[in-house]
């Protein structure tokens, strides 16, 4: 394997690392600085809008710095950050801590989703995104599985700390690279215009804020929604795992067995599917209900990411503004959502809030087959 597509491949764990890190120590967290459900929502929000300015920031400068020091600054960065919530005394460090854990997820981002499908299954981004993608499902639940398993063991910090060390260890073979491709295109404010009006684009970015706003949100509150039905912090931890896993086993499966020809029809179905599977988390009327419509729903929504961004490509082309550009956008659902969750959490309402997530998922139905169907691919 190339180091470059080593560094993509890292780029991708990172970015599972650091989106699932706010839902693994979300319950320790809020007893160590004193903070409510509510007041916590705002965390993975800021993080969130953070991650949206950078988005456009770091799509725009890849050209100029190259795949290898964008890589270099977000694993840098994502270390430093998680390593401040290890230590954090209160809420500010906290939040300013999740603020530049924004620019180091969308540095490994980038790195991981645009250099990743230049790299493998040439002319087939859909493909390569899932594969590339089911290392977002491994750092996603190990993240989890290790705070869960060893924060009795060792303590928050040291655990903590533990994530921290994961997310450095990429820079090693990062700094000795020598084959990564030049990104495509330079950043102009005209060609910036003309994506932000391309069809495939707003579709794509409409269709990932409602992705964004499920994956984000019930990355950030399973364990709630667990604990309420009883489910104590460390049960709920590991069954976040496996939550991920299930989106990670859904994102091989389409990598190696489902045809291209299937991925215009692919995330309408899925969504469909998504929507059902959180009717049934809304309607469990135990914790075993609600564990296994959990599991479902990550298995369904799986796919759905890599194969939006793939299909946005095919449209437009493999380039680091498309890619920024669609993943901004779909950023807002990760602002906005969670807070609403977080409000609706707060008040002991925790299944009126994943009834909205059901609406956002018929949403996606919709909007992800336009983008399928209705726009024409870049070489027609």
């Amino acid at each position: 394997m190339s180091v470059a597509a080593l560094t993509a491949f890292s780029g991708v764990f990172a970015l599972g690392a650091i989106f699932a890190i706010f839902g693994s120590i979300k319950l320790k967290l809020q007893e160590q600085i004193n903070i409510d459900d509510a007041k916590a929502s705002q965390l993975i929000s800021a993080m969130m809008f953070s991650c949206l300015v950078f988005s456009l920031a770091i799509g725009a400068i890849t050209p100029a710095l190259g795949f290898k020091i964008v890589g270099l600054l977000g694993f840098a960065a994502g270390a430093i950050c998680v390593l401040l919530l290890a230590q954090a005394p209160s809420y500010g460090v906290a939040m300013g801590a999740f603020l530049a854990l924004g620019f180091a997820a969308m540095c490994v981002n980038t790195v991981g989703n645009t250099l990743g499908p230049m790299v493998l299954f040439p002319g087939e981004p859909a493909k390569a995104s899932n594969l590339l993608n089911v290392f977002f499902g491994v750092g996603s639940f190990l993240t989890p599985l290790i705070i869960a398993n060893l924060m009795g063991r060792v303590g928050y910090k040291a655990t903590v700390s533990l994530i921290a060390a994961l997310l450095a260890i990429p820079i090693l073979w990062t700094i000795m690279g020598t084959d990564f491709p030049s990104p495509v295109g330079g950043f102009s404010f005209s060609r910036a215009a003309g994506w932000l009006l391309h069809p495939a684009v707003f579709a794509g970015g409409a269709a990932l804020f409602c992705y964004i706003s499920l994956e984000a949100t019930l990355g950030g509150f399973l364990t709630t929604y667990l604990a309420n039905h009883k489910v104590d912090a460390a049960k709920a931890t590991n069954f976040l795992s496996l939550f991920w896993i299930c989106l990670m086993l859904a994102r091989l499966f389409t990598a190696f067995f489902v045809p291209s020809a299937i991925f215009p029809y692919y995330v309408p179905v899925l969504a469909l599917i998504a929507t059902a599977a959180l009717l049934l988390m809304v309607g469990a009327k135990n914790a075993n209900a609600a564990v296994v419509a959990m599991l479902i729903t990550g298995f369904v929504l799986g796919p759905i990411f890599p194969t939006l961004v793939g299909v946005t490509f095919s449209k437009t082309g493999v380039e680091s503004e498309v890619f920024g550009m669609i993943f901004a956008i779909g950023l807002l659902g990760g602002i906005v959502t969670p807070r609403v969750m977080g409000g609706f959490s707060a008040g002991g309402h925790i299944r009126k809030g994943i009834q909205v997530l059901a609406g956002l998922a018929v949403a996606l139905v919709v909007i992800s087959a336009v983008l399928s169907l209705a726009i024409p691919n870049l070489a027609q």
